[in-house]
């Protein structure tokens, strides 16, 4: 930046500090949360299913992966999707805030390695949006934290999937009808599929952002485990309690 421009702007902040949407904390300079709201992911249960991580009352598994046996392994979140860690992906995805991607990529990194299970993937995914979609938002909000967790890991990008159209909002849907919204909405990107040069008996990380029934990640999986990925694990910033 012109050192003229980041005198002007720093002098700004003085006299009009910015703060946090959140919790109205003074931030600092380029911030968009202020670090207090950024720590504040947890979750509402220390029991987990073992499966998508959605909090559990007994078992090793929730009552919808004992039923439906997902296609993706586990899922590792970095919190339920309860304030103001909720707020916060709010922010990132519907108010045009694609920066955040970057601390947010960072924290999924910091759950990703307390899993020692995951050490040999070395390739990752993301749950892809429609072009219409892209348009109306202006950015994929999963692909941006692929991209920056690729930097940050190293491990190999590549967008595997495509999704065919728009289908109904999944969110006014019953748990068993969004599993029916998604059937058949995704499919591989076979030229690229083509090119791949991991191995897939490896397995391979797939990123969003919510898992909120696990119906669209299911669906991811499903199509990932029939290109012959042996093991689909979900990386996502927050579980629906």
């Amino acid at each position: 930046m012109n050192p003229l421009f980041r005198f002007f702007a720093d002098l700004e902040n003085f006299v009009f500090p910015a703060f946090c949407p959140i919790c109205d904390n003074e931030l600092k300079r380029t911030e968009i949360v202020c670090q207090r709201c950024f720590n504040d992911a947890f979750f509402v249960s220390r029991k987990k299913c073992e499966c998508c991580g959605k909090p559990v009352k007994s078992g090793k598994r929730c009552e919808n992966c004992r039923e439906r046996n997902p296609h993706f392994d586990y899922v590792i979140s970095c919190g339920n999707y309860v304030p103001p860690w909720s707020d916060i992906i709010k922010i990132f995805k519907y108010r045009s805030r694609p920066s955040l991607s970057k601390r947010l990529a960072r924290k999924l990194y910091s759950n990703y390695l307390s899993r020692s299970d995951v050490k040999d993937i070395d390739c990752l995914t993301w749950v892809p949006m429609t072009g219409a979609e892209k348009r109306e938002r202006g950015y994929n909000q999963s692909r941006l934290l692929a991209e920056e967790f690729s930097k940050i890991s190293c491990l190999t990008r590549i967008g595997l999937l495509r999704k065919k159209a728009n289908i109904p909002s999944q969110t006014a849907l019953s748990y068993e009808k969004r599993f029916i919204n998604v059937k058949g909405a995704y499919e591989l990107r076979k030229k690229t599929l083509q090119h791949f040069k991991s191995n897939p008996e490896k397995g391979i990380i797939i990123i969003d952002d919510v898992l909120t029934t696990g119906s669209t990640l299911n669906e991811c999986a499903r199509k990932l485990k029939e290109a012959g990925f042996k093991k689909v694990i979900g990386l996502v910033l927050a579980v629906s309690p």
